[in-house]
């Protein structure tokens, strides 16, 4: 669910830097190429990912560090976030105009920050809780699983046509809404969870 969401980086959110976006600047020769706002998210992982290890190494100290369930909730709502700012830029176009950057900046920064509550820590948690004996298999239903959110991905920007721009925000607004839900669950359920499979911390 989360991957499907993530990986409109390199699709709709690429065609919305390239028709909706504004490139063009006073102080540069030629616009901004739209395929260079797939190159923030890698940024701001580098820059970002000690901010967080450092975050969960802290909380763990105090024992507040959030379980598995409950980062994985994290990382939904933050991405369902990132959709809500696309839901506002895609507005603007409607209205006419043409969105500046900084939505498609916020946006890849809250997918970047949900990335990683949900990828570190998901891999690290297959190697916990998969038997041993198995730990290589489950790794691959792990990817399996980014497989599939990458197929579906695909399915998702095929329904962003620029010819009916006008659907746009309505589209952002439904892809965020099961994203909310199952973050709010896992959220609630985390605690049964953890009584479930009390290796998930």
């Amino acid at each position: 669910l989360f991957w499907a969401g993530f990986e409109q980086a390199g699709s709709s959110f690429n065609l919305f830097a390239e028709r909706f976006t504004v490139r063009d600047f006073a102080i540069l020769d030629d616009p901004i190429p739209a395929p260079w706002f797939q190159s923030l998210g890698p940024i701001m992982v580098i820059l970002f990912a000690p901010v967080f290890a450092t975050l969960w190494v802290g909380l763990a100290r105090r024992n507040l560090n959030p379980s598995i369930p409950v980062k994985f909730g994290v990382a939904l709502l933050l991405l369902a976030a990132g959709f809500l700012v696309m839901r506002g830029a895609a507005s603007i176009v409607v209205d006419g105009g043409k969105a500046m950057p900084t939505w498609l900046i916020t946006t890849f920064m809250l997918h970047t920050f949900g990335e990683l509550c949900l990828s570190p820590v998901g891999l690290s948690s297959v190697t916990k809780l998969a038997p041993r004996r198995l730990v290589g298999q489950m790794m691959g239903v792990w990817f399996l699983a980014t497989s599939l959110g990458n197929l579906l991905a695909g399915l998702l920007a095929g329904e962003f046509n620029e010819d009916s721009v006008a659907t746009w925000p309505d589209l952002y607004l439904r892809i965020a809404i099961l994203p909310i839900s199952a973050g709010i669950l896992l959220i609630v359920f985390s605690r049964l969870l953890r009584r479930l499979a009390p290796d998930v911390q």
